[in-house]
């Protein structure tokens, strides 16, 4: 690593490098050497505290490797059997008839229900105060799964939840004294704990901030669960965790490789992910062999990846979204080991993008379809586009044609009525929908109140000017978007994606419910009364 190399680091991470702003801990290690370790930005905006590499984060869905393992030690201790089913250890919190063993859980193909999906539901919030027994309890509700287990991958936070009770009844110790005495204290993770108490006190924690506007606003997250995320590390601690997957010190070699193994699925095909952690997904990293998670938890973003041939960990945390991680890992690993061309790269032309546009067409909503729908409202003051947003109303940036740049994400809009949206390195085909296109006599047909007996809760299907609205209680009331015969989608909740409702009917035709779907819970059903 030398200057030049360094200084093209530090480029990537510009926006965390204007003025008082929230940034992050950037740590590189290439064959067991540390070759660039940054910390940028400030960790308290209120109090103009730098992040230090001192400074303590929430690593959201990190946590979920640490979780697996200290499971796996158990096992090792011959204390379980990760191919028994969880109702042996866990049977007052199983509700659904299909034997799921603990080796399910880990490696994600159990079919149970997202916890976030199902809380959503109910009308918690991210910002609620969310306790264990709250996800514990939404979780023991469900008498079905999203599959049957090994029929596919699904990510479902719950999986880790469960692992996490597991562990603890297994060994009579909360988890963080569990992961404290197993892996933290031998490991020198001297800063590292699980916080599993909404109210408790984190020393050196950074605080979490979105953009909104040219303004930073508190992301506040009142997690009381874990298992799933809440472990608040450093890169430097964490690194340490990196050094013991690649030299095993606190586990043997064959605990580490079925930590790293991945399922074989029952039609045959292999998924890429394994205990708690993604593994060699061609799609991504140019097809380089890696091992990595991810994490998002309210604006705290986190990823920590090994390129296994390259002998290369990198790791970031940070308390804001204005850097596309993943984007950040793929530039750090072309400039350390030189493969950067020499000519910048033309960018990508979706086959959306339109040289010529009236910016008179881009107001209006826009939505995709499928597993993981969202929905994206652009509105206009004055001359300037926004995109509405929880935190209120983000300004789009006119680049060229019908490109349009939302400056708070790495993200694009192509708008008018060729559409689509650039999530960091991903295209998603967009269209447009005209307001007013409903119609009230087959809308009729489909209002009422649904209740469900699996998340306990209530929604009222109601019109207003020919449109359809879901509304409840907690999450407000939204449009409902038809994208098919009985079949709407809404934004319903704090949740980037939107929630799939399908209307079932009886013979005589008449609506008898709706199942809602996500793209981490399948067919929650809701009866009409």
């Amino acid at each position: 690593m030398n200057a030049m190399m360094a200084a093209k680091i530090d480029s990537i991470f510009s926006r965390w490098q204007d003025g008082v702003c929230p940034g992050g801990q950037v740590l590189v290690r290439k064959d067991g050497e540390i070759i660039y370790d940054k910390c940028f930005g400030y960790a308290s905006l209120e109090h103009k505290l730098p992040i230090t590499g001192e400074t303590v984060f929430h690593v959201a869905s990190v946590s979920k490797q640490v979780t697996v393992m200290c499971v796996l030690l158990l096992h090792e201790d011959k204390l379980l059997d990760i191919d028994d089913d969880i109702r042996g250890y866990i049977a007052d919190l199983v509700a659904f008839t299909e034997p799921v063993s603990i080796r399910n859980l880990m490696n994600n193909v159990s079919g149970v229900r997202d916890q976030w999906e199902l809380l959503m539901l109910q009308g918690v919030r991210i910002d609620d105060t969310i306790t264990q027994q709250d996800a514990k309890d939404v979780i023991a509700s469900q008498t079905e799964l999203n599959f049957p287990p090994l029929s596919r991958y699904m990510y479902s936070n719950a999986n880790f939840t469960l692992l996490a009770e597991i562990a603890e009844r297994v060994s009579g110790k909360s988890l963080n004294e569990l992961a404290s005495e197993r892996i933290f204290a031998p490991l020198g993770m001297s800063q590292t704990c699980f916080k599993d108490r909404y109210w408790q006190m984190i020393p050196n924690r950074a605080e979490s901030y979105k953009v909104v506007g040219s303004e930073y606003v508190h992301a506040v997250l009142n997690y009381g669960t874990y298992g799933a995320t809440s472990l608040n590390t450093t890169t430097t601690d964490f690194m340490k965790w990196m050094e013991n997957l690649k030299t095993p010190v606190i586990c043997n070699k064959e605990t580490l490789s079925l930590m790293l193994s991945c399922p074989t699925l029952l039609n045959g095909s292999t998924s890429h992910y394994a205990g708690g952690i993604l593994v060699n997904d061609p799609q991504m990293y140019n097809g380089r062999p890696f091992f990595m998670h991810d994490g998002a938890d309210a604006a705290f973003r986190s990823t920590a990846v090994r390129f296994t041939e390259e002998d290369l960990d990198i790791i970031i945390f940070s308390n804001t979204e204005t850097v596309s991680l993943g984007s950040a890992v793929n530039k750090i690993v072309d400039i350390v080991l030189g493969v950067e061309t020499s000519q910048a790269v033309a960018e990508e032309v979706p086959e959306f993008y339109r040289a010529e546009f009236d910016e008179g067409d881009a107001e209006g909503l826009y939505f995709t379809r499928g597993e993981s729908a969202f929905i994206v409202e652009v509105t206009k003051q004055g001359d300037q586009l926004y995109m509405q947003g929880e935190y209120g109303a983000s300004p789009l940036t006119h680049l060229d044609g019908n490109r349009y740049r939302l400056s708070t994400f790495d993200s694009d809009l192509f708008l008018g009525k060729s559409a689509g949206m650039r999530f960091g390195p991903r295209f998603f085909k967009m269209e447009k929908r005209e307001h007013g296109s409903g119609n009230m006599e087959e809308c009729s047909r489909y209002t009422g109140k649904y209740v469900s007996t699996e998340v306990k809760t209530s929604y009222e299907v109601l019109t207003e000017g020919g449109e359809l609205y879901v509304s409840h209680h907690r999450n407000g009331k939204h449009l409902m978007i038809q994208i098919a015969p009985d079949q709407f989608i809404a934004n319903v909740g704090q949740n980037l994606f939107c929630i799939n409702i399908a209307f079932t009917r009886g013979s005589d035709g008449e609506v008898t419910g709706c199942l809602f779907s996500t793209g981490r819970m399948s067919n929650v059903a809701f009866s009409k009364v």
